[in-house]
């Protein structure tokens, strides 16, 4: 059973709602060097500086990102530009969005926290697996700020609307908070503390399961420490619970984006060899382009991966120094099967981030599934995959298409993680308009 519940929020004083634009971050995992630079010019109370500070060559034990972190949130509750709700509420969060090809869009969902329990045993499921770095840093910060900075965005099974007819109607009032992030998405929230509201949400999603949708790492990190304080017999039941955005899994807003990746620190990178290793299961075309047509062939090339969504086995690869794109296209789905992991459900061996990761990258690239931390990134811009190439910043980049929801459902009630970043859902949730400290 998911436990869910409210909890009193901590969030920016009042007398800085005209900041807050200038004030929220996307999650940590999500900011580049530059942006953090640019979030820690844009406003001396940022939340960069909770969600992720900046290192220095002088840092220390007691003087550090984790300590720095502490001390300002400390501070920013003692002189009241962080204050805590009085009531216990549930957090009704909207998103106004312009999808990636065009159109308004919206999400909706609900702020709440959520009992943490081992995978398996409760009710919160995973779908995609996790790197050590991410859950080290993110352990060190919760230990010092004893907080949730960041929502975890959880999905849920609510085919017949009961949840969002419960909310709805708090959207008619003005929100209680608003701020538009650098990408255009507009952040609202209204505070839901009416029993009459709040308990039949509970009881709804008392008995559903919560799939992970983005924060796997903080979640792990949730459990790490609540194991820690329970080990050292001092837990007080705050560290049981982690804040998470819980939205509909059919609510007509959510959008996952494509996960492109980028290989570097290869050793051994020989196309040829690579293009022979694949010649067995891979049809194999060379789009080739100048600087002056590179865009448009670029754009070809996403068109005809894009066709092959419902389909897959399609993908895009560019390689630094050569002036041509390679579309890959699976030739038939048996020639591969037996060379993947026999631990794959049969039933997710088709999904293009398997292909990608088992075969192209596996048996093409000689990569290892769990040795390969830090040599991979990930980006939801094929704009950025093309041009980390070409500037020499990468080896090699991948283009696929979009894990689909059910994908990742069926990846997560099978007990089966997906590779790592197998989803990139969008828009993110914002830090800053609500924080859980414990």
């Amino acid at each position: 059973m998911a436990e869910i519940r409210p909890f009193q929020a901590v969030r920016y004083n009042n007398r800085y709602a005209e900041d807050l634009d200038r004030l929220i971050t996307p999650p940590y995992d999500v900011i580049s060097p530059e942006e953090q630079n640019a979030f820690y010019q844009a406003h001396p109370l940022n939340m960069i500086r909770l969600v992720l500070g900046k290192q220095f060559p002088g840092d220390s034990e007691s003087d550090n990102r984790y300590t720095r972190a502490a001390a300002a949130l400390k501070q920013w509750l003692h002189d009241g530009t962080l204050v805590r709700q009085d009531k216990p509420s549930m957090i009704l969060y909207r998103m106004e969005f312009q999808e990636p090809g065009g159109g308004d869009c919206q999400l909706d969902g609900l702020l709440a926290l959520v009992k943490v329990d081992d995978y398996g045993k409760g009710k919160v499921l995973p779908h995609e697996k996790t790197y050590k770095g991410p859950k080290v840093d993110q352990l060190n910060l919760m230990r010092h700020c004893r907080a949730n900075i960041t929502p975890i965005h959880g999905l849920f099974d609510d085919d017949n609307d009961v949840v969002m007819n419960l909310y709805e109607r708090f959207t008619e009032n003005p929100p209680e908070q608003m701020a538009t992030d650098a990408n255009g998405t507009v952040h609202m929230s209204w505070s839901i503390d009416d029993p009459e509201t709040v308990s039949p949400i509970m009881g709804f999603l008392a008995d559903k399961s919560i799939f992970i949708a983005d924060g796997h790492h903080r979640y792990e990190t949730a459990r790490a420490y609540r194991n820690e304080l329970l080990e050292s017999g001092v837990s007080d039941g705050a560290g049981d619970y982690i804040m998470m955005y819980l939205t509909s899994m059919t609510h007509p807003g959510l959008t996952i984006l494509p996960a492109h990746r980028m290989v570097k620190g290869l050793s051994n990178l020989d196309i040829p060899t690579l293009l022979w290793n694949l010649a067995p299961y891979f049809e194999t075309e060379a789009l080739s382009f100048t600087d002056g047509d590179r865009h448009e062939v670029s754009r070809r090339l996403v068109e005809r991966i894009r066709s092959y969504s419902h389909v897959g086995g399609k993908f895009g690869m560019v390689v630094q120094g050569e002036e041509a794109f390679q579309l890959l296209r699976l030739k038939a789905f048996r020639k591969i099967e037996l060379l993947m992991d026999p631990e794959i459900p049969s039933t997710l061996r088709r999904l293009d981030v398997t292909i990608l990761r088992e075969i192209i990258m596996g048996l093409g690239l000689g990569l290892g599934k769990d040795n390969a931390e830090g040599q991979i990134e990930y980006t939801p811009l094929v704009s950025e995959a093309l041009s980390k190439v070409l500037k020499g910043e990468v080896q090699i980049s991948f283009i696929l298409n979009p894990t689909r929801v059910d994908q990742m459902r069926a990846a997560a009630e099978l007990g089966h993680k997906l590779p790592h970043k197998s989803t990139y859902f969008f828009p993110k949730v914002a830090s800053g308009l609500a924080m859980h400290v414990f």
